[in-house]
């Protein structure tokens, strides 16, 4: 019941726009770093990923393997809060989405609903 009202809203007014993120990996992003923070220290972020073009999953999970790359992704995202644990969550997602599709979210969210759902609360 819930879907159909959604997609009859959906078809009446539009999309909405009401996540600020240029790109669905940047939505990811945010959902992560939004935990326990306000959305303004989300943007500051955000804001330091996007200067050091670490927006797309393959470049955070290459960042993961360079010379203090945890750690240095901890700073950027610093924030946000929780910025060791937070930087540990965006590897392990982007290291997930590399290994198991390729890098490609498409490919992530052709899954059926539930099992993308318990897909992804498997990811640390």
């Amino acid at each position: 019941m819930i879907p159909r009202i959604f997609r009859k809203l959906f078809d009446h007014y539009g999309p909405q726009h009401w996540w600020p993120a240029a790109t669905p990996f940047e939505v990811a992003v945010g959902a992560i770093l939004t935990q326990s923070v306000s959305w303004a220290n989300v943007e500051k972020a955000i804001a330091n990923l996007r200067r050091e073009g670490l927006l797309e999953p393959q470049t955070i999970h290459a960042f993961a393997d360079s010379s203090r790359g945890e750690e240095r992704l901890g700073e950027l995202i610093r924030p946000s809060g929780y910025f060791r644990v937070k930087a540990r969550k965006l590897l392990s997602f982007s290291g997930h989405l590399q290994a198991r599709h390729g890098g490609s979210l498409d490919r992530l969210f052709a899954a059926p609903t539930g099992a993308l759902r318990a897909e992804i609360l498997g990811i640390w």
